[in-house]
């Protein structure tokens, strides 16, 4: 007759090791790279303040005066980058957090970059919109600036695209029957003319090729309509130019340690256009904001304005100047007693801080009413 079998081992031990794989597995699993970036706020820096006894932005060269004005520089913290997406568990979190934002991570990073490379990309992003704003802020109080406009790149399907080639240098301009060229010495002063010449007006550009000066005339193009439906004013040349030979009277120097792109370059031209005039720009106003600049003054829409604001309430602010093309992010997220103004150009953002100094705000636009209402 067989014999039973007796089972003499404890199932208990077996459920407690069964768990502890478990778990081991489990926290494995949420420590490795996911697919996203999360993102939150980051820092956020007034560009009037000091650092360890020195101004986060000077200048030298020229005369400078003191502001009690605080104007934030607002960043957003990044969890992940070009090479590995943040952790698993770190992705599921921001799924229930309305202050995370988790984005795909190939939708930030280009698959054929490297972190390094893209760390590279973002210091040489930050360096170039300091130098823009220093350029404009001196341009916008006033002070002598120039640079050379070299034509990069052309179209061959716009009219300039036919008359004008790469490495042609922009001397002067002339529009429809005016008798006289104005000279171009700025990006800015090439666009105040295009701002007022309607689309398919015909001008003369005075250039120079291989050493020789020459005339090429060609009918201008039409804007296109920005997200918000807004046309710009004015028209276009149609061709990629390339800005070299930089002068402006003073220099800026700027203490700003790991953080990159362009996104702080219209409150840095803020900052130093502050330093630039007499009396504080915003009297003892708190006020942040963002937007990439360019050298005509324009701003330009950034990324992860949500955070942004957020970061802006933690230190303060009382208003936020955000790029027109991000107000209908800022939707819904405003914090509480936060003015948030939508701006176009570096005069706008200039005209919000005014505004705010003076307690008259009547002809600023805000975010919302942009959106809403279309202004």
């Amino acid at each position: 007759m067989p014999l039973n079998r007796i089972n003499t081992q404890n199932p208990k031990k077996h459920v407690h090791l069964s768990g502890i794989v478990f778990t081991f597995l489990l926290l494995i699993a949420i420590t490795m790279p996911s697919g996203y970036v999360v993102q939150g706020t980051g820092p956020a820096l007034d560009v009037n303040s000091k650092v360890d006894g020195k101004p986060l932005v000077s200048l030298s060269g020229v005369q400078t005066f003191p502001s009690d004005t605080k104007l934030f520089m607002t960043t957003v913290s990044a969890y992940g980058n070009a090479d590995a997406g943040a952790p698993v568990g770190q992705a599921i979190t921001a799924l229930f957090r309305k202050d995370l934002q988790l984005l795909p991570l190939r939708v930030m990073f280009p698959e054929n970059l490297s972190s390094d490379e893209v760390q590279e990309q973002n210091k040489m992003a930050m360096t170039s919109s300091q130098d823009t704003a220093a350029l404009v802020a001196f341009e916008m109080a006033g002070y002598p600036v120039s640079m050379t406009l070299k034509v990069a790149g052309v179209n061959p399907d716009y009219p300039s695209g036919k008359k004008l080639q790469a490495d042609d240098v922009i001397k002067e301009i002339k529009v429809g029957g005016e008798n006289e060229f104005h000279g171009v010495t700025s990006f800015k002063q090439l666009a105040a003319v295009l701002e007022k010449t309607p689309p398919k007006t015909a001008v003369t550009l005075r250039i120079e090729r291989a050493g020789q000066l020459q005339e090429e005339t060609f009918e201008t193009i039409p804007y296109e309509k920005d997200s918000n439906g807004w046309l710009h004013p004015g028209s276009l040349l149609g061709v990629i130019l390339d800005v070299s030979d930089v002068k402006m009277p003073g220099q800026a120097k700027y203490l700003v340690e790991g953080i990159g792109g362009p996104s702080a370059g219209t409150m840095f031209t803020l900052g130093i256009y502050d330093q630039l005039t007499k009396d504080s720009l915003g009297g003892k106003a708190a006020i942040a904001g963002t937007g990439t600049i360019a050298w005509n003054g324009s701003v330009g829409p950034i990324g992860g304005i949500v955070h942004k604001l957020q970061g802006a309430s933690e230190h303060g602010a009382t208003d936020f100047i955000a790029p027109a093309e991000n107000c209908q992010e800022t939707l819904g997220y405003e914090p509480q007693k936060m003015n948030i103004w939508a701006v176009r150009t570096i005069e706008e953002a200039r005209a919000v801080v005014e505004g705010v100094k003076s307690g008259d705000t009547s002809k600023l636009t805000s975010c919302r009413d942009l959106v809403e209402n279309h202004k």
